[in-house]
């Protein structure tokens, strides 16, 4: 019987475009700077945006939102696309095709060779794009021109289902494409599916990612009291003054080898993941989108088993961190029940969130903040968190393992 493979995974490339950060130079400089890259958007860009007037002079609106330079900025001929392809296309599944094939060349694989095979697990966004697509090419269903092929290529332009097949598609990919749709998590999800992959020979290299970026970008909310969404435009997580989450625009991939594998090609080793978690809250919670405790203790318990590593040897945790007053705690509650099951120490780990930087990046959330996590580990520095000056008096903050 053969020995059971490595199941330590490398993160050998990485690519993507977060508000303020298109390299890991940029970003690692703008968490260190503890920077705030969450926009707020001026009457005068909004009205440019289309925005009624009367929308964005009411008093519960807030404009904000984090920003991509150049989102419409696309080669089709480079993929093999026709123009029109490409215009019905969201920019979503635009975006996610060349940032996949960015990361695959930061790895040294710009595509399949010598037999192997590389797998893509995808995440998308909410899209509003599609409609705008019908309107911007005239063709509108049941109207003349609504043609079986520009129904077709609209539909495949523009569903999160399309958006892993056609990186395979147009890369030349043999391995897995898969779609992962689970929210908030999604990206981490598909992080754990690709590793899980990995480990049983489905494919030899793979690249996991996510693409949420909303069309148009320049747009705002209505607040409403006792929503997620912040009053402020501000993402204070962990903050006394946290009053919600701003959301975000991103895109991001990471390619994965077995540790093993790595080392012996000689690959560019950014990281390594040495475990992982995923559960479910099941219905212990107050409602549908409320966080649970237990669902993220037991989720954190189970990647520190995997890993074979104590709670007490680790220096930082990047957190979920939304800003939300009621939210953070649960989650601070469900980490510090996982940690203090290995001891008593208090204050060794720090916690971080992303979100705080750039916004809350709906399902490249997760993955955003495994990039910041790469840089941590690299520089060997704890960034501060961005938009915090005290504490959530809901946090039990004294005597926990944690500081912010």
């Amino acid at each position: 019987m053969s020995p059971s493979p490595d199941p330590r995974m490398a993160v050998i490339g990485m690519a993507f475009r977060l508000p303020g950060a298109d390299t890991p130079e940029e970003l690692w400089r703008l968490v260190l700077d503890g920077a705030d890259r969450v926009t707020r958007f001026t009457d005068e860009e909004l009205a440019a945006a289309g925005v009624p007037a009367e929308r964005y002079r009411a008093p519960d609106f807030v404009g904000a939102s984090g920003i991509l330079d150049d989102i419409a900025g696309f080669d089709p001929q480079h993929f093999g696309m026709s123009a029109r392809e490409a215009q019905i296309t969201d920019p979503q599944h635009r975006m996610f095709l060349e940032c996949a094939q960015h990361a695959l060349e930061n790895a040294g694989y710009p595509g399949e060779r010598d037999g192997t095979r590389v797998g893509v697990w995808a995440s998308t966004g909410h899209h509003l794009y599609s409609m705008q697509s019908y309107l911007v090419n005239n063709v509108l269903p049941g109207s003349p021109g609504d043609d079986w092929l520009t129904r077709m290529q609209t539909m495949v332009g523009n569903y999160a289902d399309f958006t892993a097949t056609r990186v395979a598609f147009r890369l030349g990919l043999t391995g897995p494409a898969v779609s992962v749709q689970t929210g908030c998590s999604s990206s981490l999800v598909g992080v754990q599916q690709a590793a899980q992959a990995l480990l049983m020979g489905d494919c030899d290299i793979a690249l996991a990612g996510a693409t949420a970026v909303h069309v148009p970008q320049v747009l705002g909310y209505h607040y409403v009291k006792g929503s997620i969404l912040s009053k402020s435009g501000h993402l204070r997580a962990f903050d006394a003054a946290a009053d919600g989450t701003v959301g975000g625009n991103g895109v991001a991939a990471i390619v994965l080898k077995r540790l093993d594998r790595a080392l012996a090609d000689g690959d560019t080793i950014h990281g390594v993941i040495r475990g992982w978690g995923v559960t479910n809250d099941g219905s212990d919670k107050k409602s549908y989108t409320a966080p649970s405790a237990r669902g993220q203790r037991d989720a954190i318990r189970a990647a520190l088993g995997r890993a074979g590593v104590s709670a007490e040897t680790i220096g930082y945790l990047e957190t979920h961190g939304t800003g939300t007053l009621k939210g953070d705690p649960i989650e601070f509650d469900g980490a510090a029940a996982a940690f203090r099951e290995d001891g008593d120490r208090t204050g060794y780990c720090a916690l971080g969130s992303l979100k705080a930087n750039i916004g809350h990046l709906d399902v490249c959330s997760g993955l955003a903040g495994l990039l910041k996590t790469l840089l941590v580990l690299k520089h060997g520095i704890v960034p501060p968190m961005a938009n915090f000056t005290t504490p959530n008096p809901l946090l039990a903050l004294d005597g926990s393992p944690f500081r912010i």
